[in-house]
């Protein structure tokens, strides 16, 4: 799992979800988007990879849903997904329509997603 402002022309930050993701790990990212969304000038995309995750355990998934509001109230305006597998979609696609983030973009790499975000 990471978190950082990509090197790029457009206000983004890259968040890599890899394995089976804890709680912890959703309030880790959302203290680094807290840090890293006023350099961005409140307004910013999101570049998300999932080509690895496992899952996202049942008291993650709540901590996703709260995660994707906070990142809109910060200045998410779009979200482009490299998703993996089927479980990883499903479960994002639930978390987005528990979160009402209207604004996510799915891909099936990084290369697609990331220039979605860059056009």
């Amino acid at each position: 799992m990471s978190v950082r402002r990509l090197d790029s022309p457009k206000p983004i930050i890259e968040i890599v979800w890899e394995g089976i993701v804890s709680p912890e790990q959703v309030e880790h990212v959302n203290t680094e988007i807290e840090r890293i969304a006023p350099e961005l000038g409140n307004a910013f995309d999101v570049l998300v990879d999932m080509r690895n995750l496992k899952a996202f355990p049942q008291d993650t998934k709540d901590k996703m849903v709260a995660h994707q509001k906070r990142a809109k109230e910060l200045g998410m305006k779009r979200a482009s997904v490299a998703v993996g597998g089927a479980i990883a979609k499903m479960q994002l696609n639930r978390i987005s329509k528990e979160s009402e983030h209207q604004t996510e973009f799915q891909w099936e790499t990084y290369d697609e997603a990331l220039a979605f975000l860059l056009k």
